[in-house]
């Protein structure tokens, strides 16, 4: 005897209810990232973040392994360096589609490890390098006491993940060479290991159960892909350097589980626990900048950078025998995207102002890839205009960098999202922090 029939009934009676319901737990809420240009990470390295607007040409610490590994033959001696960045990102929503309903984010720092090690080789001709960095991911945890996500009548409650956590490690190898005295190459290569965890309520109660169901995707994977770098020096007090990595498509694989299972739902085949598989591709990032030595003890940097997020069109689901709540949803397991190309620019610099002190700052643009249509909370992301201030101390064997950005985000207001419950004010309040300590053998 089937349970079934009599809860047909009751599903239809709720269609209208369930369909706006998406599981965004996996078809909008993979890349939780809170940071700005979609799921990459801040400036790496706290070189990098002081002047952020003006990396690429002038880098010279162990940090060219990320940022242009042509430099590494410009240093002179092996290096290792732990450079940990610290992130403050709380983000707040008030909805258009349930006036009077808001939220905002909890746990706001985040902390992101870096390490990178450099050793020059034969007469200062070839040099080696390794990263290990986390250049995309964070999270995002909503308050779930807020009115958006209150039991049965909050708008976000059963349209995103509630919490999202995006990891990434990335072993960076790399070698440089010396083509000429003004003329120097690099080549790494990406090693990317990724996880992904995901939680959601689910309406339970409009299939026949009682209460929400909590759904929970967890997966991992690896990408490989690679990175190039190029520095001339056009004169004595002039450089010039182009970088680019490739793009990455990382293929997650591991489970996706989910209580209070409905009679519905499970003659219908859907199970306590599942298989859970889905892609991300991550960018390409190609990138130019012109470096100036106005004096011996001051010099100027400009950067831009071009970010092919256009490659993220759409994110695809494949829970298993689970993939059954999207045909009950009237839903599919592909969501677009359809973000666009990016880019970034800016300018920074440094001053030696006095023995074994160097004063470093910069400023960058960076514009969102997300359009509005396809805007999620899970990625409150917007265009943002960041001020960076840096301060570094170096003496025979030691060197300690400390650096701080002032993160402008725009308030982003969404009218004409895919997902008519997304629409809203997004406001934001982000610091970024880096500090690095180096020891030259």
């Amino acid at each position: 005897m089937y349970p079934l029939q009599p809860r047909r009934v009751g599903y239809r009676r709720h269609y209208h209810s369930l369909k706006p319901f998406c599981l965004t737990i996996v078809v909008l809420g993979i890349t939780a990232s809170v940071m700005g240009e979609g799921f990459r990470n801040p400036t790496i390295g706290a070189f990098d973040l002081g002047r952020s607007g003006g990396r690429i040409a002038q880098v010279d610490d162990a940090s060219a392994v990320q940022q242009n590994p042509a430099n590494l033959v410009g240093i002179t001696n092996a290096e290792a360096q732990l450079a940990p960045s610290v992130v403050f990102i709380r983000a707040n929503f008030q909805s258009a589609a349930a006036p009077g309903q808001s939220a905002s984010t909890e746990d706001p720092w985040k902390l992101l490890p870096n390490f990178f090690v450099s050793a020059p080789l034969k007469n200062d001709r070839f040099a080696v390098g390794l990263g290990v960095t986390v250049p995309y991911g964070l999270g995002n945890e909503w308050n779930q006491n807020t009115s958006a996500f209150a039991p049965f009548t909050g708008s976000l409650r059963y349209q995103t993940p509630y919490s999202s956590d995006l990891q990434t490690i990335n072993l960076n190898p790399s070698v440089a060479i010396r083509l000429s005295d003004s003329l120097s190459i690099g080549i790494g290569l990406d090693v990317m290991w990724s996880s992904l965890t995901l939680k959601q309520y689910y309406p339970s109660f409009l299939l026949g159960g009682a209460g929400d169901s909590n759904l929970e995707a967890d997966g991992d994977g690896w990408g490989i892909g690679g990175n190039f770098g190029l520095t001339w020096k056009i004169t004595e007090h002039q450089r010039f350097a182009v970088t680019y990595r490739s793009p990455m498509d990382i293929d997650y694989s591991g489970s996706f589980t989910m209580d209070n299972i409905t009679p519905t739902e499970a003659y219908y085949g859907a199970t306590a626990k599942s298989d859970f598989k889905t892609t991300v591709k991550f960018p390409t990032i190609a990138s130019a900048g012109y470096g100036l030595d106005l004096t011996d003890k001051i010099r100027l940097e400009s950067d831009f950078e071009w970010i092919e997020f256009s490659r993220f069109k759409s994110l695809d689901l494949n829970a298993g025998n689970n993939s059954i709540l999207f045909t009950l949803l009237g839903k599919s397991g592909s969501t677009p995207q359809n973000w666009h190309n990016t880019f970034t620019a800016g300018i920074g610099g440094d001053w030696q102002f006095a023995d074994h002190w160097v004063l470093r700052g910069g400023y960058q643009y960076f514009e969102s890839p997300v359009p509005d249509s396809t805007f999620s909370p899970t990625i409150p992301d917007a265009n943002q205009n960041v001020i960076t201030l840096g301060l570094g101390w170096k003496s025979r064997h030691h060197s300690l960098e400390a650096a701080y950005g002032l993160d402008f985000y725009n308030d982003r207001q969404i009218t004409n999202d895919q997902n008519p419950v997304f629409n809203g004010k997004y406001t934001f309040t982000v610091h970024l922090f880096s500090l690095a300590y180096s020891y030259s053998f």
